[in-house]
């Protein structure tokens, strides 16, 4: 014979681990997209003189002088990732709260 309450509970155990496993890895992709957004740098607009920054003269390379550009765009692209998987998370954990009620 089928056991309806067991299930029910073994499906509240189950839905109330995967809210937690969306709210853990929402934290982290919001702790996650502070810091890669940190570690950018923003856009110049010439006013480094009235701050004291200064344009440094050791990317003399090639390659140095092309490495800021590609650790800008590897940021760039790990906001996007990231974003997108806080956006898909929040709306998982929106649909569940919904459709699937606790069960008390």
């Amino acid at each position: 014979m089928f056991n309806f309450l067991a299930f029910a509970v073994a499906t509240a155990d189950i839905v109330a681990g995967i809210r937690i496993a969306l709210a853990a890895i929402i934290l982290i992709c919001t702790g996650f997209i502070i810091f890669v957004v940190m570690k950018q740098s923003g856009n110049s607009d010439g006013t480094e003189a009235f701050t004291g920054g200064s344009k440094s003269d050791d990317n003399e390379s090639y390659y140095g002088k092309n490495a800021g550009a590609r650790t800008e765009a590897r940021l760039k692209l790990w906001t996007y990732i990231c974003s997108g998987i806080l956006a898909v998370c929040c709306i998982a954990l929106i649909i569940m709260a919904a459709v699937i009620p606790t069960l008390q």
